[in-house]
């Protein structure tokens, strides 16, 4: 791995990096506020909404999401000399997840990746980002919880690649679907304390 490959992907960190919710919560609640210090403590969207209205929280989502359509978007052409396509895609998503997880700017406390990872599925295939979306829509319409939706949505990814591998033949690079089948399980992973709640019937309803 070159030198230029390394920047690269550490270039996808740092935008993954960007606080957006924390950055919000400077605009919308003034310089000392700290969105991790109310609510949650997630600088993500739902937590955003929570605190600072659906304005700030359409922002976040927007901002977040685009920082993951915008990596694996536009950026694998400055890898392919290095490695194929396809494996470029998967490494900037990657590194763009991790960034937006741990962000550097704000001591590594970040958000759990949901709209990240919505902009990263629209950039592999738009098609399985409407059918993603619409699985965490009508989830949260019926358990009213974003994270209950967010989870469903993550495990649709792998089975939407599935099913248009494999049932409808359309291609899908071995990348992506190795990537789809790992994603579910950081989400869960970033949603383990909203989880430990669930089961205990603790977790609060959004709407």
């Amino acid at each position: 791995m070159n030198v230029m490959t390394l920047l690269v992907i550490a270039l996808a960190y740092l935008i993954g990096s960007f606080p957006t919710a924390w950055v919000l919560g400077k605009i919308f609640g003034g310089r000392d506020y700290d969105i991790r210090e109310h609510g949650s403590g997630n600088v993500g969207t739902t937590n955003v909404i929570r605190n600072l209205g659906w304005k700030a929280g359409a922002i976040t989502f927007i901002v977040d999401a685009f920082k993951g359509f915008a990596v694996v978007w536009w950026m694998p052409e400055l890898l392919t000399g290095a490695m194929g396509f396809e494996t470029a895609r998967v490494m900037l998503a990657t590194a763009v997840i991790i960034g937006h997880t741990f962000p550097v700017y704000i001591r590594f406390r970040g958000g759990k990746a949901v709209a990240t990872t919505a902009g990263i599925i629209f950039a592999f295939r738009p098609e399985i980002g409407l059918i993603c979306m619409a699985a965490f829509v009508i989830t949260v319409l019926i358990s009213r919880q974003s994270g209950v939706g967010s989870i469903v949505a993550s495990f649709f990814f792998p089975i939407s690649v599935i099913v248009f591998k494999l049932l409808l033949g359309m291609t899908v690079s071995p990348q992506m679907l190795v990537f789809s089948l790992v994603l579910p399980f950081f989400i869960v992973f970033t949603h383990r304390e909203n989880i430990v709640r669930i089961l205990r019937r603790e977790n609060k309803k959004d709407f």
